[in-house]
């Protein structure tokens, strides 16, 4: 593998909270919800007068899907403003949204419509994922959202008075994992296939993220082409993966464009990986999916057209089907051996060229914003895939019809949304409903692979 980003591994805890195993009697969507966003114990105890309550059982994670939350008791009649407050060594963050109480006192901010706010549809998580503050970007970015645990403050004020007030403790998901660097040395070849590129050198070629327990000792895995724009990197999205059950093998990507990546791929080195997942305890061989959004949504389909008897289905979005030429070459991302695949050099607005994901045994979701400026094709892209197949259980087309670009980061993280009249058409409400529609679909998937 040549190009490689950063290989450094991270180790976490192996204890993976209780409340992240849902109870899954009720249905797979409200699971993925209540999983992927929730954990531990909040209350208000037992405070009387206008005050913020959350079920029982409820804490708020740094990943947020909308969840019940409301300001009760508050004057009949009155207009409350309610400012989201974050700060910490890197910044303030801040957020508001202004209500008007209804006769029973209650603001609930899953059904009450906001005014003079950054949202205009009823959102619980709105103050949260639209919180805005410093520019943060790389190392710092992953920090301040997967690994702290930061405090954002909501505070309701009729007029000067303060009513109430709460801290909500957004903790990173990225710290409950067990993580590793897999280095070549670890890689036995494939059968039949040659050993990976520069297997004289004892060099990083992924991270794995091992989602397995005591409880639950083997389950589905993913096989991730890093997408390396902010927030939808493996840094944010493979810890949000293991919290469905998955283990995560994280190949690194680079691109300087978004579209074309500037990293080569052996397949070789992609066969022995899976040979490695293939004799791992806690994978399950039959559900290995295969993961890639952004500029590497084209090695994630190259994957599944290479590997279709060993990849169970695929995660993508946002960016070309076709395998493009490394930016502003003739040169392949993908070698057989020393031979590269062939490429485009730019990529088609649905190219009639694009592999067919007939050969994809199981389920397939893909998503794309109609505002997407980064790759405005998107969408024709995604589009044409979903229709070279006949439909089959699990299978999702997602069009975030004011979307923007970045419709596979996680939802409540205040990353890579449009702003206010930026004149792209996009809208960051619409973004973030099309993160919480990508994320349902891929985690009830999982879910039902670790039922599995």
């Amino acid at each position: 593998m040549r190009g490689r980003g950063e290989g450094a591994g991270r180790d976490g805890r192996t204890t993976r909270r209780a409340a992240l195993r849902p109870v899954l009697t009720a249905s797979l969507a409200v699971a993925v919800a209540a999983a992927a966003a929730l954990t531990g114990c909040a209350s208000d105890g037992d405070q009387v007068g206008p005050r913020f309550v959350t079920p029982p059982l409820i804490r708020y994670s740094s990943v947020l899907w909308p969840v019940p939350l409301q300001l009760v008791d508050a004057e009949p009649g009155s207009r409350v403003r309610i400012t989201a407050s974050l700060t910490s060594a890197r910044g303030t963050w801040t957020s508001a949204a202004s209500y008007d109480v209804g006769g029973d006192g209650t603001i609930d901010l899953a059904r009450d419509k906001p005014l003079f706010a950054p949202f205009t549809e009823p959102d619980s998580a709105g103050l949260f994922w639209s919180l805005r503050g410093p520019t943060l970007a790389g190392a710092d970015l992953a920090q301040q959202w997967m690994h702290d645990t930061e405090p954002v403050t909501l505070t309701a004020s009729e007029g000067d008075r303060v009513v109430a007030r709460r801290t909500f403790r957004l903790e990173g998901l990225d710290g409950l994992l067990h993580v590793r660097t897999v280095y070549t040395h670890d890689l036995a070849p494939s059968e039949g296939v040659a050993p990976p590129h520069e297997t004289h050198e004892d060099v990083p070629v992924g991270r794995y993220y091992d989602a397995s327990s005591l409880e639950r000792p083997t389950g589905p895995a993913v096989l991730m082409f890093d997408d390396p724009s902010p927030g939808a990197s493996a840094d944010f999205t493979a810890a949000l993966l293991s919290q469905f059950g998955a283990s995560v093998f994280v190949v690194p990507m680079t691109s300087a464009d978004g579209i074309h990546l500037s990293t080569e791929t052996d397949a070789g080195t992609i066969s022995a990986i899976l040979d490695w997942l293939d004799v791992l305890a806690g994978v399950d061989a039959r559900h290995v999916f295969v993961y890639g959004t952004g500029a590497s949504e084209q090695l994630a389909i190259w994957a599944a057209n290479r590997y279709p008897t060993r990849l169970h289905g695929l995660f993508a979005g946002g960016g070309p089907a076709e395998l493009l030429c490394l930016a502003g070459s003739s040169a392949s991302p993908v070698f057989e051996g020393s031979v590269g695949v062939p490429c485009e050099r730019s990529p088609g607005a649905g190219s009639t060229d694009a592999p067919p994901l007939a050969r994809v045994a199981g389920p397939v979701v893909l998503a794309c914003g109609r505002a997407d400026r980064t790759f405005p094709p998107a969408c024709a892209v995604q589009q044409e895939l979903a229709g070279s197949r006949a439909p089959r259980a699990g299978d999702k087309l997602l069009v975030g019809s004011r979307a923007a670009h970045a419709v596979t980061v996680p939802p409540g993280l205040p990353i890579a949304l449009p702003a206010p009249g930026d004149g792209s058409g996009a809208d960051a409400q619409a973004t973030e409903q099309a993160r919480v529609a990508f994320w349902n679909a891929v985690g009830q998937l999982l879910l039902q692979a670790v039922l599995s």
